[in-house]
């Protein structure tokens, strides 16, 4: 993954999980996503899939904050969605780039 990218869904996700006071491990276990997983996507190693998308949003949504975020499950789909798309276009072009 480029690194733009990478840092763009991984800040978000990060972002959300500090607010709660969550460790990844905790994240991990309300996502239903296990621990090797999350440091997959979260080091970019790994794209994000809409298993990964699924679990962040119901993790996300069932714990809301009251901070400015998405509103309920189906808005946060929508953003994460929007970012791995991101994310999985932004690697495409950058191996095309790289490619001879």
């Amino acid at each position: 993954m480029t690194e733009t990218a990478t840092d763009e869904f991984v800040v978000f996700i990060e972002r959300h999980r500090n607010v709660r006071h969550w460790s990844r491990a905790e994240l991990a276990r309300r996502a239903g996503i296990t621990q090797p997983e999350i440091s997959r996507a979260m080091s970019g190693v790994r794209m994000p899939t809409m298993r990964h998308v699924r679990g962040f949003a119901a993790a996300f949504s069932n714990a809301p904050t009251g901070h400015a975020e998405p509103a309920d499950y189906a808005q946060w789909i929508s953003v994460l969605v929007d970012l791995a798309d991101r994310s999985r276009r932004n690697t495409r072009a950058a191996k095309e780039t790289k490619t001879p």
